[in-house]
This record gives C-alpha cells, sequence and structure tokens, in this order.
C-alpha cells in the first residue's frame, strides 16, 4: 500500500466522524447542548480552578493535557502484531469509544457544576460507587506517573537537547500566562511572541544539550510534578499545554506532508504478522520464560500495549477535573473533547503508525528512495545490527521511524546528501515532541490525583476537620502520589540479553498502566452511559451507541488485566511484583464492584 493511500482513508474516516457521529448524533441527539446555558467555568469562577477560557485554547490545553506518551509509545510497541490490527484498533477506538468518551465526560461533569466523573458515578449509582471510583482513580494515576515518569528520564538520557527545550519551556508558558491573564495581551499577540521564543529555545537546544542520569531526570522530574500540580491551573498548566499544542499540530501536519513528498514509496513492513505476540510485548521481561511464549493474543491483550491513542480512561478525569472547569460554552465541548480525541487518534496514525510501516526495512526504503545505505550509516544507523524497526525498544521505534520518514521526505527537496542532517534534526524533533507531551500529562495528571485523593477524604470532614484539612491539603496530596509514582520509575535493570543496556521501568510498568487506563475508561463510559438513560432520558437505539461499546471495552480489558496477572507477575522483579501487580490485582477487584453497582443502577433506571 502506499502512505499517502492510508493518509487520505484516515483523514476521510475522521472528517465523516465529527460531522455525522460527533455532532448530529452526540452533540444535537444525545446531550442536546445549549451554548445559552452558563456553565461551571462562569458560575464558579474562583481564578485558580474554574476560569472560562478561550475555546482554542481550552482545545490546546486538553489535546496537550491527553497526549502524553500513550499515543506514541503503545501504537509503536503494538507492531509487533504488524501494523494493520493497531491501526484498525485505533480507528475503531477513537471513533466509537474514545471520543464519545471523553465527549459525555466533560458535558456530564459540565451540567453537574464541573465535579468528577468520580461524583457523577455517585449520583447514578449511589456513594459507595464515588468511593470504588475515587481509588481506583488514585491508583491509575499512580501508575501513569511511575510510567511518563520513566518514559521522560530515558528519552532526555537518549536526547538529551530534548531536556533543554524543555527546560526552557517553563519560563516562557510563565511569561504566556502572565501577558494574558494579568497584563491582558490578547491571545493571538502572545501566542505569536511565544512559539517566537519557542524556536529560540529550539535552535538553542542544538548547541546546548542537557546531561543528567536516568535517576537524576526521575528526581528532577518529580519535583516539577509536584509544583505544577499545586499552582494556579492559569500560571502554568494551561499555557504550558497550550503552546505545547503547537508542537504537536506541527508534529502532525509533517507526518501528513511526508507521504505528499514520497507519492511512489510502498510500505516496506508486514501490514499483518501474527495474531499473538511474544509476551514481552505485554511486559514480560527479557529474558524470563513468558517474554518467549505467544500469550499476547491481539484481542483481549491489546489495551495492555496501546493505552490512549484509540482511547483512555485519564481522559474521562482530565475532561472532568479540569477542562470542565474551563469551559466557557457547552458548544465548545465538541471541539475540545470529540475533536481532541479524533486529534489523539491522527498523531497515533498517521505520526507513529504510518511512518514505522512505511520505513520498517531500513534497507528496502533507502533502496527504494534512492538513498546509498552509506548515507544512512552516516545518519547513525547501524543496519546489521537494527536491520528492522522491531529491533528498537518502543520510543526509540518511534521517533528513530518519524525521524527517518521526514528525512527521507525533505531530502528530495534539498537534496539527498542532507539525509543524515535531516534525520538527525527530525529524530530530535521527534523526541521533543513526546517528552514535551509527557511534562504536560505529568503535571496533568498529579493535579487530578490530588483532586482525586481530597474528595476520597471528605467523609473525614465532619468527623475530624484538623486532620481532613492536613489529608487535603493541596502540597501534601501533591507530593504523596508523585513520590510513590516516583519510586516505581526509579529502577533500572541490567538486560541480561543486552550486555551494557538497561531496562527502563516504563516497559515494565507499561502493561499495568495500559490496562488500568483503559478499563478506567471502559467504567467512565458506564458512567456516562447510565447518565444519558437515568439523568437525560435518552433510550432505545441511541442509548446503545455508548452502552455496547462500553460493555466490550470492560469485557476486553478486564481479561487482558487478567492474563497480565496470571502469566506475567509472576517473573516480575519484587518492586514490581510488590508496586505494580498489587495495584492492578486491587483494581480489578474495584472493577468487579463497579460493574456490579452499574447492573444494578440500570436495572433500577428501567424499573422507572
Amino acid at each position: 500500500m502506499y502512505p499517502i493511500l492510508l493518509l487520505l482513508i484516515v483523514l476521510l474516516i475522521y472528517g465523516i466522524a465529527y460531522v455525522f457521529h460527533g455532532k448530529k448524533i452526540l452533540e444535537q441527539k444525545i446531550v442536546k447542548a445549549d451554548g445559552s446555558k452558563p456553565t461551571p467555568a462562569w458560575e464558579k469562577f474562583d481564578g485558580v480552578d474554574y476560569v472560562p477560557a478561550n475555546k482554542y485554547v481550552l482545545y490546546g490545553h486538553h489535546f496537550a493535557s491527553i497526549a502524553g506518551a500513550g499515543p506514541i509509545i503503545g501504537p509503536a510497541t503494538a507492531l509487533a502484531w504488524g501494523w494493520l490490527l493497531p491501526l484498525i484498533w485505533i480507528l475503531f477506538g477513537n471513533i466509537f469509544i474514545g471520543a464519545v468518551h471523553d465527549y459525555t465526560a466533560i458535558m456530564a461533569s459540565v451540567r453537574h457544576g464541573g465535579v468528577s466523573v468520580m461524583t457523577i458515578s455517585e449520583n447514578v449509582m449511589g456513594r459507595k460507587a464515588r468511593y470504588i471510583f475515587l481509588a481506583y482513580v488514585w491508583f491509575a494515576l499512580v501508575l501513569l506517573l511511575a510510567a511518563f515518569l520513566s518514559v521522560a528520564a530515558s528519552t532526555y538520557v537518549d536526547v538529551p537537547t530534548a531536556a533543554t527545550v524543555a527546560i526552557l519551556y517553563m519560563p516562557i508558558s510563565l511569561l504566556f500566562g502572565m501577558l494574558v491573564y494579568k497584563v491582558g495581551l490578547n491571545v493571538r499577540t502572545a501566542t505569536l511572541i511565544s512559539l517566537l521564543l519557542v524556536v529560540g529555545a529550539v535552535l538553542y537546544s542544538f548547541n546546548a544539550p542537557t546531561y543528567l542520569t536516568y535517576e537524576g531526570w526521575i528526581v528532577v522530574l518529580a519535583l516539577y510534578s509536584f509544583l505544577a500540580a499545586a499552582l494556579p491551573v492559569w500560571y502554568l498548566l494551561q499555557p504550558r499545554d497550550y503552546l505545547n499544542a503547537y508542537l504537536l499540530w506541527a508534529f502532525v501536519v509533517l507526518a501528513v506532508i511526508a507521504p505528499l513528498l514520497l507519492p511512489f514509496l510502498k510500505f516496506t513492513g508486514p501490514a499483518y504478522i501474527s495474531f499473538a505476540a511474544k509476551g514481552s510485548a505485554i511486559g514480560a521481561p527479557p529474558g524470563s520464560l513468558p517474554a518467549t511464549w505467544d500469550i499476547a493474543w491481539f484481542w483481549p491483550t491489546v489495551p495492555l500495549v496501546i493505552a490512549c491513542g484509540a482511547l483512555s480512561g485519564f481522559h474521562s478525569v482530565v475532561g472532568s477535573g479540569t477542562t470542565s472547569k474551563q469551559l466557557s460554552n457547552e458548544l465548545d465541548a465538541l471541539l475540545v473533547g470529540y475533536g481532541g480525541m479524533l486529534t489523539e487518534g491522527a498523531a497515533s496514525s498517521l505520526a507513529v503508525i504510518l511512518p514505522a510501516a512505511l520505513v520498517w526495512d531500513f534497507a528496502s526504503i533507502a533502496q527504494s528512495a534512492g538513498i546509498p545505505l552509506e548515507l544512512v550509516a552516516k545518519a547513525g544507523i547501524n543496519i546489521t545490527a537494527t536491520p528492522n524497526i522491531l529491533k528498537f525498544t518502543g520510543a526509540e521505534r518511534f521517533y528513530t521511524a518519524y525521524g527517518f520518514a521526514q528525512a527521507m521526505a525533505w531530502s528530495r527537496v534539498v537534496g539527498i546528501e542532507a539525509f543524515p542532517i535531516l534525520f538527525t534534526g527530525f529524530k530530535t524533533f521527534a523526541a521533543w515532541t513526546l517528552t514535551a507531551f509527557v511534562l504536560t500529562t505529568l503535571d496533568t495528571a498529579n493535579r487530578l490525583a490530588r483532586f482525586a485523593w481530597s474528595e476520597f477524604f471528605d467523609w473525614v470532614k465532619p468527623r475530624s476537620p484538623g486532620l481532613h484539612k492536613v489529608l487535603t491539603n493541596r502540597w501534601i496530596a501533591s507530593i504523596i502520589s508523585v513520590l510513590i509514582g516516583a519510586v516505581m520509575a526509579y529502577p533500572k535493570l541490567p538486560d541480561p540479553l543486552n550486555p551494557g543496556k538497561f531496562i527502563y521501568a516504563y516497559s515494565i510498568v507499561w502493561p499495568a498502566f495500559a490496562g488500568t487506563n483503559q478499563l478506567l475508561a471502559a467504567l467512565a463510559l458506564l458512567t456516562t452511559t447510565l447518565w444519558v438513560y437515568v439523568i437525560l432520558k435518552v433510550r432505545g437505539g441511541l442509548s446503545l451507541l455508548m452502552l455496547i461499546p462500553a460493555l466490550f471495552l470492560w469485557v476486553t480489558v478486564t481479561a487482558a488485566l487478567i492474563v497480565w496477572l496470571i502469566f506475567i507477575v509472576p517473573y516480575l522483579p519484587a518492586i514490581y511484583i510488590v508496586g505494580t501487580g498489587t495495584i492492578v490485582a486491587i483494581s480489578v477487584g474495584l472493577d468487579f464492584l463497579l460493574i456490579i453497582l452499574f447492573i444494578r443502577g440500570l436495572r433500577m433506571a428501567s424499573k422507572q
């Protein structure tokens, strides 16, 4: 297949979905969004969490918050099945599950005064559901923090210039927030000033890499997450996410342009490899027995690998935790929620899967593009040691494939001899993009973990106001979550199959994070489905458009996590058996309690 054909198919599917599924069905027939209704951002304005935002700024903030490492690392790892099955899962999940989940989570929160999806579960399933949901969310966010801390730290070690850009982003983001919210400068002018500074930071970073050990970066990133989660939302989180969105848009646009410059090249990667990949694809440590077993069946284990690119429970927590508190108009939610999810899917399919499928076999694609193998070697790719994309780790697959595809495309414009320097530049750009969005997720995730932690202990307040004040203090609530995540992210293990190399924590923690995250999506979608059924009184075929995907996802992810607990956990290092294994086991237990409460709530509503 030609990449340009796949590009057009994906864009067409997303365009049709946005107009007919998103606007015509979800917005107009199910939720019946009303632009005249005041939103919580106006009704509860406090200048910290409740702040009405320009819809494009909010779209950028929301998109950047949800688009962390998930839509990149997951699809890159899923290439073990070939590129077609992961692409189908992303498109299916995006439209019928992920976008529905994101949009309804935001709108349900807006209609309930900006409360979290966990509180909404209490309204439709009872008080027990809320506390079970809060505990589940907090555990899922701790695993997310562990995985993303490790991804960012390992990438900074490998691409130190990306660390420089991330550091310089901080004062630029602070400046944007001050210009818009304190000085009163219009968004367009403040954006132009900030983006010019970002370009300067990028150019400066080429000559000023920042070096630190993996363990050192874990400490620095944990400290950043702790501070950013406790600061007012307009001060750093919203401006940083908004500016980062421009980086990701540029990243996706370049991914769209590249196939146009390579119209006659064909994919070198296999569309289908096997329905059952090796256990290493779902977190079995290298050298362990399950790493060699064919136990990573595409169904049901795909949710353990592809997180966020297709759907993500984290999005419901973002949408109902921060986005709903900043939504200025109900009609903005379609762009922010539904559109944000489709844009994230485009990042996965067009910027991760498409380049990897194209440049899979380095020698073959170089020959097809007329690039001498000497230039490929000069670019730093050892074709003998790494003949194809599967020989790299998940993060390396992404920025190597993206850099190679972009270098091939643009070398046709500036000359083949520029391939090595173009590859280095675009590979670095891809690494910057990955880590930039990891950071936005780190600060948002820890803020949301703080919210969940504080909500969980509201029962303490009438019994002991003093203890409640201590437990819910924003600094205490922020440090607990990130500290546990950092402890799980900190170790790096010697790779028994590659002496001198290390296995970073994210490759072990990822399936646990992805699985709990996807199961959280199922639980959140079940909650908003019940909200639509009970509160909005939507029945019949329209309600089935939400109920069937929610139940399918719940069955899929529950089965996947059980597979992981049985086959993978016993072979993990002790710290991960105690940490991730225990968290996942508890999460599965909470999951069954919530599905029972959902069924009970559905039966009660049906009788009314």
